[in-house]
């Protein structure tokens, strides 16, 4: 359930700003999506279930580290010391890296993409916009604690709430209610980022700046919905699927206690629940009682006589001990 930053330094200068003495990486892939060409990076920050592929190339002998810093209070409520600094790798680098340099530089290096331009979403395909929010309840009489909601409710396998059809484009406004990030994940399909937003304040949180970098025309399958912010995504539905999937926090403390929706793509059949229409019958049978006693006063009042007048009831009565 953390944040991780991917900073590399010189041994020893891990505490110099990474703007300033980090080590620039070349980032060729991200979630399984590889790009045309690298792009050049000094900081990574990550949460649950992203991935993405670099090349680094240290063009002197040396010892150098990777370094996690700089997310205290950016999770857990704005707890600071955690996660805390630390160090989470050394490398050493011998004095035959001169040899081991690669012919092209890696800024000139291309790559087969994993999408095609062509492919890439554009504002007129989008056929609908729908709200996701992530939030979280603090009731301590239920079970689990804290809850963990997408529009204020809790997964549940049979309740579809968001539907799509196959090869139709989708944007989603996600909102994260919480001091705390949320990585949204949706299975299946991949998206576009198009916005990145929080009302936190980049001076006090210095890697929200990075965190919120995004490039429209990269593919992902997770993003990092800041603290207190929102990210806007487009999903592009593959045209040879259909069926249910899901979407959820990739904190899999998150997930599993209700942070998760189901989505349901394609042409869902009609399966009668009686819970979903037990307020409609219960309408409906009381309509039907209510038109039947209306029926029968009306009845009576064409007869010119009340079935309960003391005339009549002798008359019934009369008939009955003959």
């Amino acid at each position: 359930e953390n944040e991780n930053t991917f900073i590399i330094y010189r041994e020893g200068e891990e505490n110099l700003p990474w703007d300033d003495a980090a080590i620039p990486f070349w980032v060729v892939a991200s979630d399984g999506v590889t790009y045309t060409h690298p792009r050049r990076k000094n900081i990574l920050v990550m949460a649950g279930g992203q991935r993405e592929e670099i090349l680094v190339q240290f063009d002197e002998p040396g010892r150098y580290v990777i370094s996690q810093q700089g997310i205290q209070g950016m999770q857990f409520f704005d707890m600071w010391g955690h996660p805390h600094d630390q160090i989470l790798a050394t490398i050493t680098v011998d004095t035959t890296v001169r040899s081991q340099l690669p012919n092209t530089p890696i800024s000139e290096m291309t790559f087969t993409p994993g999408y095609k331009e062509e492919e890439k979403i554009e504002a007129h395909d989008i056929v609908k916009t729908e709200n996701i929010v992530f939030s979280m309840g603090a009731n301590r009489n239920e079970a689990p604690f804290p809850q963990y909601f997408v529009n204020g409710r809790p997964f549940h396998p049979d309740d579809i709430r968001f539907r799509a059809h196959p090869g139709e484009a989708v944007e989603y406004v996600l909102v994260n209610a919480n001091h705390n990030v949320h990585p949204f994940h949706i299975h299946v399909n991949r998206f576009q980022i198009q916005e990145m937003g929080s009302e936190l304040s980049s001076e006090r949180y210095p890697v929200l700046k990075p965190l919120m970098e995004f490039d429209p025309t990269i593919w992902r399958d997770i993003v990092v919905v800041p603290p207190n912010g929102r990210a806007r995504v487009w999903v592009h539905y593959k045209s040879n699927y259909t069926g249910k999937t899901v979407f959820h926090c990739h904190f899999l403390a998150h997930e599993d206690t209700g942070m998760m929706s189901t989505l349901f793509i394609g042409d869902e059949d009609f399966v009668f629940n009686l819970n979903d229409y037990k307020e409609l019958l219960a309408g409906l049978g009381f309509g039907m009682l209510l038109t039947g006693i209306i029926l029968v006063a009306l009845r009576s009042a064409r007869e010119g006589k009340q079935p309960y007048e003391a005339v009549v009831m002798n008359e019934m009565k009369s008939k009955a001990l003959d």
